[in-house]
């Protein structure tokens, strides 16, 4: 009656795993046919690592692929906010399968990688993770003392996460288990164990735990953990965990010398892992069947047992070299295109590399003849300005040239007016002594003719001075004249042409009346023009006007 409950337990079971097969290969259809029609990066990513997840057990080479082609969108072309997160996702997700295959350097690489990514995010919970996972790889080394230092910073690093926190300190434990440091591992598990509300990961805790107290030879407590752990597999559905759980209870049993016990769990055992098809487990199965029938002695049923745990052990050796030459039959397939792509991948880049060069030749020779253009234009306006100052230089040399002109056709027509006056007033002065001669002639007294022609050579002498006097001042005046009035003009600009003029005569000591004739002109004129000068001059008075233009040069 108990087996018939057995057997209805493992049909429960194996529809129960069939349905999960199918929903699981529901999903990964479903999954490739999202995947194929989503245009967002950010879908794209997530569903690509979806689906790596979803058969990274069944089909490790596929998984891999979908895993790197996820970061393939996330370091060429992705610009959403948790690219960080994905990549170290699917870094973590790399190492995972690496560790599964024993590739132990290439999945360290991987969570090496991830690590920093989320090292460069400042994200704790997430870097304990990694250092869990590295610890994890430490462990299927058997490198404990490595596995137990990652482990200790995954727990610093968990702490504020009830549940993370609990799967460390389980593995933690166990590790310390793998150590031979029992009493330590009990003492970590049972610390453990409360920071778990869910049955599976209580199970774990009392797995570990189990495996303790039979590593201490404590039999009967083991059994008793073995039979909580059988409760909950069969309670969450999980056959497999059921089924091993059953071959320790059946150890622990005939080591307490339980062997009818041990022999009902072994068959209950057998039937579900026939089942779920598990080889490696039946041989297990049949060799603890063969302790048992020793132990009592029942030697003939030992030795069938035996023969028939070599014929599961031998078939699980073949199978296991078959799923191996698969495997490996796989991993050179994959390395084959991971080659042919590297290859495609090499020639493109080849070619990015050769238009690049294009480029920046181009670039380069864009750059030389714009440098060269403006070099161009720099030397078209440095000439522009060079020839506009050569030309400004002349047109200001051509106007000192005609000012210099000018002055030398004033100069010359003051000196032409200047000989024809004095012509005028010699022409004057011979008129007015010819009047007084005819005047003499008629004149009947000798006395008065005698007064006459003294007063006559009188002024003769007096014109023949001045003549000479104007004729010494007019060479002077030929040289200076012209060099004074430029200063005077400078110094008081407010002096008239004709102001100037007087100024030059007085500065060469010609008198009121010789000035008159020089200039033909009043004496009231000359008189108001000495007038005006001396208040532009600003004289002070008391002092002669000639004294002071003197002293001016």
């Amino acid at each position: 009656m108990k087996k018939q409950s057995y057997l209805f337990l493992v049909l429960f079971f194996s529809v129960t795993l069939l349905c999960y097969a199918q929903n699981k290969q529901q999903k990964i259809d479903s999954l490739t046919v999202l995947l194929e029609t989503t245009s967002s990066d950010s879908l794209r990513v997530s569903r690509t690592i979806d689906l790596g997840v979803l058969i990274d057990t069944s089909d490790p080479i596929k998984a891999s692929e979908y895993f790197k082609n996820a970061l393939t969108i996330l370091e060429n072309e992705y610009t959403f906010s948790d690219k960080a997160t994905q990549q170290a996702l699917a870094y973590d997700c790399l190492g995972i399968i690496e560790r599964r295959r024993n590739n132990y350097d290439k999945a360290l690489q991987y969570y090496l990688t991830s690590l920093k990514i989320k090292e460069k995010a400042k994200d704790s919970s997430k870097i304990g993770r990694s250092y869990h996972n590295i610890a994890m790889l430490f462990r299927s080394q058997k490198k404990y003392d490595k596995a137990i230092s990652y482990m200790k910073k995954a727990l610093v690093m968990r702490r504020n996460d009830s549940l993370d926190y609990g799967v460390s300190l389980n593995n933690y434990g166990h590790f310390l288990y793998l150590k031979k440091e029992l009493d330590s591992a009990l003492i970590v598990l049972d610390s453990a164990k409360n920071y778990f509300t869910q049955s599976l990961y209580l199970s774990d805790v009392i797995r570990y735990k189990a495996k303790v107290y039979r590593s201490k030879k404590m039999y009967q407590k083991a059994f008793e953990l073995h039979k909580q752990n059988l409760v909950i597999y069969k309670k969450e559905e999980k056959i497999e965990r059921l089924a091993s759980t059953m071959k320790d209870l059946a150890f622990n049993a005939r080591k307490m010398n339980l062997f009818d016990a041990a022999s009902k769990y072994l068959d209950s055992s057998e039937v579900l892992a026939t089942q779920y098809g598990n080889k490696i487990l039946l041989g297990r199965l049949y060799l603890e069947r063969y302790k048992i029938e020793r132990d009592q002695k029942n030697y003939k049923k030992a030795l069938s047992f035996y023969r028939t745990y070599k014929r599961y052990r031998d078939s699980s050796r073949t199978i296991e070299q078959s799923e191996r030459f698969e495997k490996l039959a796989l991993e050179f397939k994959f390395k084959q295109e991971a080659y042919r792509d590297s290859l495609q991948a090499s020639t493109e880049k080849i070619e990015l590399q050769r238009v690049a060069q294009s480029q920046r030749a181009q670039k380069r020779l864009f750059a030389v003849l714009f440098f060269l253009a403006l070099l161009a234009l720099v030397s078209l306006f440095l000439l522009y300005r060079y020839k506009r100052k050569i030309n400004l230089r002349n047109r200001q040399k051509q106007e000192l040239e005609t000012e210099l002109l000018n002055e030398k056709v004033n100069f010359l027509r003051y000196k032409t007016e200047r000989l024809l006056m004095d012509n005028k007033m010699r022409i004057d002065f011979k008129k007015e002594l010819l009047d007084t001669i005819k005047v003499l002639q008629t004149k009947d007294s000798s006395l008065g003719v005698v007064d006459s022609y003294q007063s006559i050579l009188m002024q003769l002498k007096n014109q023949i001075s001045t003549e000479k006097r104007l004729d010494s001042v007019s060479e002077v005046n030929n040289m200076s004249e012209a060099n004074f009035e430029i200063q005077l003009a400078k110094r008081f600009p407010d002096l008239t042409k004709a102001e100037r003029e007087i100024c030059h005569l007085m500065y060469l000591n010609l008198n009121l009346k010789e000035i008159m004739n020089v200039r033909n002109a009043t004496l009231s004129s000359i008189k108001s023009a000495r007038y005006r000068i001396r208040k532009k001059l600003e004289v002070p008075k008391g002092e002669e006007l000639e004294l002071f233009i003197k002293k001016l040069f």
